[in-house]
């Protein structure tokens, strides 16, 4: 999701689809404005994913504390990048993720010595891999302990290995950094994700591998169910 809204997340939560991401680093949503849209999708029964605005130390722990699922952290380029990534996420001893998840602890119906004990297991933290960079350290990043997943954004990533000349999500050199990428999230037991965008391209990537995937955007949807219907009146 890109927009801000509550009562929209509430209804996305509904379509059939396995969770909601909110994109605060490409969407208009805010943190405040997250809060509310989390609570809105675990109250649909759906995990609620937050793309951060960037690799920061205060984002994760404050997104699990509002009720989140898990993190996406953007431009991590390094092993210890996705090591301070993990320290920020996690509980100790794996982490340092802060205590106070007020909301979290309370939606999640456990007593806080059982939050504590389960909240590193109940909440993922995936490393974007969107870098020439990030690729040639990915099975590095992979073995991070405590880092759960690996997610690609193709777009990026295929801007910087032609080095600027386009956007190519299926293109040849796109498609092979993604082999690799899922190559080394399989070897270390951790999820592939990426970015899909259409049905095309998201069974190109489950053909990689590939076993999660953000599917569409909102504004994509509605901008095709508007489609849709044009075409279907105008038949």
């Amino acid at each position: 999701m890109s927009v801000p809204s509550a009562a929209l997340a509430s209804q996305v939560a509904r379509l059939p689809f396995d969770g909601v991401c909110l994109d605060m680093q490409h969407g208009m949503i805010g943190f405040p404005d997250a809060v509310g849209m989390i609570a809105a999708i675990n109250a649909a029964g759906r995990p609620a994913l937050v793309r951060s605005l960037w690799n920061d130390a205060a984002t994760p722990g404050q997104c699990f504390d509002a009720g989140a699922s898990c993190v996406i952290a953007p431009m991590v380029n390094t092993r210890a990048q996705a090591e301070a990534l993990v320290r920020a996420a996690k509980y100790p001893p794996m982490g340092a993720r802060s205590w106070g998840g007020y909301t979290a602890l309370q939606a999640s119906g456990l007593t806080p010595a059982e939050y504590l004990r389960e909240a590193n297991r109940m909440t993922m933290v995936f490393a974007m891999v969107e870098t020439v960079e990030a690729l040639e350290n990915v099975e590095a990043i992979a073995a991070t302990p405590g880092l759960d997943g690996l997610f690609v954004g193709p777009s990026d990533l295929s801007i910087t290995l032609s080095k600027g000349a386009g956007v190519d999500k299926t293109g040849k050199e796109t498609l092979a950094a993604m082999a690799r990428v899922a190559q080394a999230a399989r070897a270390n037991g951790i999820v592939a994700g990426a970015f899909g965008g259409s049905a095309e391209v998201i069974k190109t990537y489950l053909g990689l591998g590939y076993t999660f995937i953000a599917a569409a955007v909102d504004v994509d949807l509605m901008q095709w169910g508007a489609a849709d219907l044009n075409r279907t009146l105008a038949g």
